[in-house]
């Protein structure tokens, strides 16, 4: 038998499912070797971005529900697509609802709303999940006389440390017209979470979407002695905040909020005019940063009726289209060519309160064991 070089057989393996990779694992000891290979695994993920391969999206009403991406670009008009229904979280959190706080190289991050508030991450095609430890108790910054008002995690990937990081911020009411915030940060490379410095000006809440792309988590403040309002961003790697200018809106508006589409972080502004922009940055990070309008909606432009607000989910292969969200309850695909829209619909699903796209991959939820909460580390 002729013996492939490794980066021949590389290229043809990194095409495969998960599925077909993990029945060749079995080949040979050298087979198993590069298949599990951080190189292989970082190629293999890699190609599922460029091809949108193996590519699924992830619906939550009051169920989780899985579609395949390539059927919704299959949609006809007056069709209906019928999602399948994932039971594996049900079957092990049977009385709780489950959110999903997002999708990152193929894994979800998963809250479980239980007493503990319990938070795992969980591959879908390896079938593999780890539940995160509990993080640090509240900073004694922080009064426990002040209420906590709520609460959101986000998931993404640290460019620096080649790590995979969940963020949660909390919100507490001090007084009337104060609010504070603590951050925590849990590193899945070391299975454990600390407590970084946080900025000076309290996040808002309502700003934050699936906003950490490009190595940075992101929110609005009203910072400086004027309060401006400008976007904050919070690298995952370096821990330094950086504030950046928001886009030069053309009106009033009642609802500004921060998103992720495809790597790219989006602000999406709802006017009281009705209208809606899309705005996407482009160049992070470097000295011709810049923000550029993706999309203006306006209501009559739109043929399924009124809406309020407007998510961005992904773009279709050819890119011509994009998947919008409207008002967590309908999927549309406006082409942006001929300004035409279509909306998909689904059997069995009555809201979307959280669709998130997930593509297959091999990134391992292997960790080393856990380390406690140091109250020490605060």
């Amino acid at each position: 038998m002729v013996q492939l070089p490794d980066e021949i057989l590389e290229k043809i393996l990194c095409r495969l499912s998960v599925k077909d990779l993990f029945r060749f694992k079995c080949v040979s000891k050298s087979w198993f070797t590069l298949i599990s290979s951080p190189y292989f695994v970082k190629l293999h993920l890699n190609r599922s971005v460029q091809t949108k391969s193996n590519l699924s999206l992830f619906l939550r009403d009051y169920h989780l529900f899985r579609v395949d991406f390539n059927s919704l670009e299959d949609f006809k008009e007056e069709g209906f697509l019928r999602p399948v229904e994932i039971d594996y979280l049900a079957s092990r959190y049977p009385y709780y609802e489950i959110s999903i706080c997002g999708s990152c190289d193929g894994l979800l991050c998963m809250s479980i709303h239980d007493i503990m508030k319990n938070v795992f991450l969980w591959n879908p095609s390896t079938k593999k999940s780890i539940q995160l430890p509990l993080p640090p108790p509240v900073s004694t910054a922080v009064s426990t006389a002040d209420k906590l008002n709520s609460f959101v995690y986000r998931f993404g990937y640290d460019n620096t440390n080649n790590d995979y990081k969940v963020v949660k911020l909390m919100f507490f009411k001090i007084r009337e017209s104060i609010e504070d915030y603590e951050i925590k940060v849990y590193s899945l490379k070391s299975n454990s979470w600390h407590i970084p410095k946080k900025f000076p000006y309290c996040p808002k809440l309502k700003s934050i979407g699936d906003s950490i792309t490009c190595g940075a988590m992101h929110w609005i403040s009203k910072v400086g002695s004027e309060k401006k309002r400008s976007i904050v961003a919070f690298d995952l790697g370096t821990e330094i905040y950086r504030v950046i200018s928001l886009p030069e809106l053309s009106d009033s508006y009642y609802y500004l909020y921060l998103d992720n589409l495809e790597g790219c972080l989006s602000a999406t502004c709802s006017y009281h005019s009705s209208n809606v922009d899309i705005f996407l940055l482009k160049e992070y990070g470097g000295k011709n940063e810049h923000w550029s309008k993706l999309i203006t909606i306006s209501q009559p432009l739109i043929s399924i009726g009124s809406f309020y607000t407007v998510k961005a989910i992904a773009y279709s292969k050819c890119g011509k289209k994009v998947l919008f969200l409207m008002d967590y309850e309908r999927l549309i695909w406006y082409n942006l060519e001929d300004k035409s829209d279509e909306e998909i619909m689904f059997l069995g699903i009555e809201d979307l309160d959280e669709v998130y796209t997930c593509m297959e991959s091999i990134v391992s939820l292997d960790v080393p064991e856990a380390v406690p909460a140091n109250p020490n580390l605060i």
